[in-house]
């Protein structure tokens, strides 16, 4: 079974995980900041019910913490597989996925001495062989996992 999303498009995803993560840490500060107000702020002589939100808090603390956390974490493998490319290619990687510039704009880049088509041919090379370590990762998996299932 193919995997339904390739490495390449969670490449593509880097700049909403970033974002996500900034909503995350804001809403953080602002649920923690309500904790303190139930625990010895404004509101802690009112009385909590057993189904209110107030009564979720810390709870709900603890599931945006792990959010962040797998978000940190999703961010630095897919910086981590970019690092493992060099020159030219990583700088492709970096601006288009992270840094959300096109193949274009590159190509006027002081930073990128290169014309738009080799930019463009470099793009297609790269977007090839992670597709391909894709494939081969979602085969090792078949073989791997699957068949040893199998074998039971």
């Amino acid at each position: 079974m193919k995997n339904s999303t390739s490495r390449f498009e969670w490449l593509q995803e880097y700049r909403q995980l970033d974002h996500d993560l900034k909503y995350l840490k804001w809403n953080l500060r602002k649920t923690k900041a309500e904790l303190r107000r139930w625990v010895g702020g404004d509101l802690s002589n009112v009385s909590i019910g057993k189904n209110s939100n107030a009564a979720h808090i810390e709870e709900n603390i603890e599931h945006i913490e792990n959010e962040i956390n797998w978000r940190e974490e999703t961010m630095k493998e897919l910086l981590t597989l970019i690092d493992s490319f060099d020159g030219i290619e990583n700088k492709i990687l970096v601006k288009k996925y992270i840094e959300g510039e096109t193949l274009e704009e590159m190509a006027f880049d002081a930073d990128m001495p290169y014309a738009l088509s080799y930019i463009q041919k470099k793009h297609a090379e790269l977007k090839r062989r992670i597709e391909w370590l894709d494939d081969w990762d979602e085969t090792k998996y078949e073989t791997q996992v699957l068949g040893s299932e199998q074998l039971r």
